[in-house]
């Protein structure tokens, strides 16, 4: 596979970094995960101003990353040379230049772009719903920079091993507060008599750019929905519906948690209309 590496394309077996590289040294880096369908990244513009706005909390050169136009081309780019025609999910990273210890000796940012095959078309509705359980052996800190991408993610390590160990699908998340705010990789909603939940950012949520769609959706169809602090296992225990959403597998439904099943009538007609807007979205894209 061709990676892009601050512009230039190369096979990933040849491509390099430094035993000095920041993030491996001290997590200093950001990173986005992207869905791209018919060869271009979808909501492209909230993932590149996610990344702004978490290299500007992290001091690091906004001026040192290529503007979106170009990013987004190079992309585009990638999965051509790659010959994906399929969906793609595609990684961008951004890290500080090498050097110094914890004080950098530049903040300009070196960034990669990598592109890998999906299997499923569009935002497919997950058939056999997510078993889940609540992993609070390590809670999340309320940090200014918790609602982004970091490459400091021992705690999702810890519960990604913690979800294989139980024979899970996926994880929730809990905050310092002992609030439940999402999941391993993905936000967290869920339906009580028609009313859609989600926790607020100000919970330590990550600051998802698929949040974004199905809330703004939501409000486009004048459906109810509560932005609350977080939540707890009995408030789950007692909904109708649950389903976690990340850019990349859209919306995907949760039938179990603990003894309880749970329904997808909703977030089923949400499913489909997510998928109706990313298809008005990419048939609008410039250039098409």
């Amino acid at each position: 596979m061709y990676i892009i590496l601050n512009g230039i394309k190369q096979l990933d077996t040849r491509a390099s970094l430094s035993i000095s590289n920041r993030a491996f040294r001290y997590g200093d880096a950001l990173f986005e995960t992207i869905r791209c369908m018919h060869q271009r990244p979808a909501w492209f513009s909230d993932h590149y101003q996610r990344l702004i706005n978490g290299m500007s909390l992290l001091k690091m050169d906004i001026k040192s990353l290529p503007p979106a136009r170009v990013v987004e081309e190079q992309i585009s780019s990638l999965i051509q040379k790659n010959r994906l025609f399929g969906d793609v999910r595609t990684r961008l990273t951004v890290f500080r230049e090498d050097g110094g210890l914890y004080t950098p000796l530049s903040n300009k940012i070196n960034y990669l772009i990598e592109v890998a095959p999906l299997t499923t078309h569009h935002y497919e509705l997950n058939a056999k719903g997510l078993l889940v359980d609540v992993f609070d052996e390590e809670k999340k800190p309320l940090t200014s920079f918790c609602h982004y991408k970091t490459a400091n993610a021992l705690l999702f390590v810890l519960a990604g091993l913690f979800k294989s160990q139980q024979g899970k699908d996926d994880v929730l998340i809990m905050n310092e507060k002992n609030q439940i705010i999402e999941g391993l990789a993905s936000n967290l909603f869920w339906i009580k008599n028609e009313t859609f939940f989600t926790p607020l950012r100000s919970s330590g949520c990550v600051d998802g750019v698929m949040r974004k769609q199905i809330i703004r959706l939501l409000r486009e169809n004048h459906w109810p929905l509560q932005e609350v602090s977080g939540t707890d296992l009995n408030t789950l225990l007692s909904a109708d519906e649950i389903f976690l959403s990340n850019a990349v597998q859209g919306i995907q439904w949760v039938v179990g948690l603990n003894d309880k099943r749970y329904y997808c009538k909703l977030t089923k007609e949400l499913n489909h209309l997510l998928n109706q807007k990313v298809s008005n979205y990419m048939r609008d894209f410039p250039g098409s």
